[in-house]
């Protein structure tokens, strides 16, 4: 018979049990059941084995609370993620989703900062997204500078996550600039839709190294690929805000076409009368109120002319058109435009005229979106300047429409108008770009082939060559700039010159040590040795020196020419090339 414990020896067993102690309890029965003997055995724990006790539970507890921390964790920062790609989805341009991504991504990834790169289709390159409107970078996918722009490059042809935990081990060279503090780690991810790679985000630690961790790499891979629809989105919303606009300019040309119907018929009627009028009495006090009236109906049947060429499709056969022309009726068009809002047109185009073939009416709307864009540009400019110049040089026109624009309000309208255009250039087999340097006036330049057709003029005056001396003439161009070096190095090359085109100042000086030159032309802004040392270091060496110029400046030109020096504006012009090296010919 085993007895009944009492609730003391219950609660010290139940601590025992709790402490860990291992306990006994055992009857012990004699041989006379009336007299049952018990004996109870308990084992009390030691304060080694308690404490030992209490360290394991405290570890487990530790345990299960930092795996429920890194899960609570995890599960936050997927939550952040996918309002954060809720968010992207529906931004309205690839600045937007630059600026929430560089908001929003700190507080996820604790990373510091982020870039957005994407791919164009059109020059096969990277471009960097701003998010203030900053002036766009392409990056060459063949050949990229050294520095974190080559680890975006490497993402994209690889398409896999790249990622550099310390940027002192990075296996790309990376390049700092003056003043530049690198970042410490970098994230590279691809930006992926429908299995196509769009783009590559970067992602930069500056003030750790860090190893980004395999939930992390997966959490920026997922945001990569939520930023690839987003880009995809955006460019099918493109492409039907664009057909939307075609039919609406389509409507419009419609409408336009049935209003000046309607008006050539009284325009011509008032101009033949008042035609007639002036014949039959040429002499009387309203003869001049007459030839007003004639002037001022001639003027309107032109303007509703230009409408009509506007408003058509011009896909007839192409023509020979007198681009000279055709620019000066449209600078004499938007006169009063710009003179009401304060602008000064600037007018270089030569009087020659010259001829391309083409649809008169294509090009008409390109030089006047360009001009109306640059109106515009100069509404808060403090110095309204817009010069139109014209370049003839290997057969091709030159046409550069700069102006001052003092800020970027316009960079993204600029770039839009810059894609129309060029796709009409496009078909007449030119080229239309946008230059945009620092500390300069921006421009358009638009490149047209000329035509043997009507030329007359346009074609290139005879070549001016240097005496005779038994050797070929030889010119030295130091320019940075490739369009003007090409520029520059045609118009030499159709003069009868060997040109030996350079970048640097330095390579210009080492070259002139080492053969003769008949003439050298400098940029006012090449690198290297500045162009007042390298002017007197190459005055006894070369038969004349050019200083190239940005812009005319009277002062440098007083300062400077005489003695062999002188001083061209670029693009350089026929006329003043002619005079310069005629100069150089007298002086040899």
């Amino acid at each position: 018979m085993v007895a009944r414990p009492n609730p003391r020896e219950l609660i010290r067993l139940l601590w025992a049990v709790l402490a860990g102690s291992l306990s006994s309890r055992a009857a012990i029965l004699t041989s006379n059941p009336a007299q049952p003997v018990r004996i109870d055995r308990y084992w009390e724990p030691s304060p080694t084995t308690m404490a030992g006790a209490l360290t394991g539970g405290v570890v487990v507890a530790l345990v299960i609370w930092n795996r429920e921390r890194r899960l609570r964790t995890h599960r936050e920062r997927l939550r952040r993620i996918y309002q954060l790609g809720e968010q992207i989805l529906g931004a309205s341009s690839h600045d937007a989703i630059l600026l929430g991504i560089s908001d929003a991504l700190p507080g996820i990834l604790g990373v510091s900062s982020a870039q957005l790169y994407l791919y164009n289709r059109g020059t096969k390159a990277l471009d960097t997204a701003g998010a203030s409107g900053d002036q766009t970078t392409s990056i060459s996918l063949s050949s990229p500078p050294p520095g974190t722009q080559a680890g975006a490059v490497a993402c994209f042809h690889y398409r896999t996550l790249l990622t550099i935990p310390d940027i002192d081990r990075s296996p790309f060279p990376m390049a700092r600039q003056p003043g530049e503090t690198p970042p410490k780690s970098l994230l590279f991810v691809p930006l992926m839709s429908q299995g196509e790679i769009v783009g590559v985000l970067e992602l930069n630690q500056d003030d750790r190294v860090r190893d980004f961790t395999p939930d992390e790499q997966a959490l920026a891979q997922h945001l990569g690929n939520q930023i690839g629809v987003a880009i995809r989105l955006l460019d099918q919303r493109s492409v039907q805000e664009q057909l939307f606009r075609t039919e609406k300019l389509a409507a419009v040309g419609r409408l336009i076409s049935g209003v000046v119907n309607e008006l050539q018929t009284p325009l011509a009627s008032i101009s033949d009368l008042a035609d007639r009028a002036l014949v039959k009495s040429p002499v009387t006090p309203a003869e001049r109120e007459v030839s007003a009236i004639a002037a001022e109906a001639h003027k309107a049947a032109a303007i509703v002319a230009r409408l009509v060429s506007f408003a058509t499709a011009d896909q007839g056969e192409a023509q020979p058109v007198c681009v000279t022309s055709l620019l000066r009726n449209l600078i004499e068009f938007r006169e009063l435009d710009c003179k009401a809002s304060g602008i000064r047109v600037h007018n270089l185009i030569q009087p020659e005229p010259v001829y391309v073939l083409g649809s008169h009416g294509q090009l008409e709307q390109v030089f006047l979106t360009l001009l109306v864009h640059a109106e515009q540009s100069l509404s808060d400019a403090p110095e309204k300047v817009i010069t139109i110049r014209s370049v003839l040089f290997a057969r091709h026109l030159l046409i550069e429409i700069a102006f001052s624009a003092a800020d970027d309000a316009f960079t993204k309208e600029r770039a839009a108008v810059l894609n129309v255009t060029r796709t009409v250039i496009a078909g007449h087999g030119g080229d239309a770009r946008l230059v945009e340097k620092p500390n300069s006036e921006p421009r358009f330049e638009v490149e047209l082939p000329l035509t043997r057709e009507r030329s007359g003029a346009t074609a290139t005056p005879p070549p001016t060559h240097l005496p005779d001396t038994g050797r070929p003439s030889t010119a030295l161009v130091i320019e940075p700039d490739e369009t003007l070096q090409r520029q520059l190095r045609d118009l030499l090359t159709a003069r009868g010159y060997r040109v030996v085109p350079v970048t640097n100042a330095d390579t210009g000086l080492e070259l002139a040590q080492r053969m003769r030159f008949d003439g050298a032309f400098c940029s006012l802004h090449a690198p290297g040795l500045n162009w007042v040392e390298l002017s007197e270091r190459l005055q006894a060496r070369v038969g004349g020196f050019v200083l190239l110029s940005d812009r005319y400046d009277p002062e440098l030109v007083a300062d400077f020419e005489g003695e062999g020096r002188f001083v061209l504006t670029k693009p350089v012009q026929e006329p003043d090339l002619e005079r310069v090296l005629g100069s150089i010919n007298g002086r040899n």
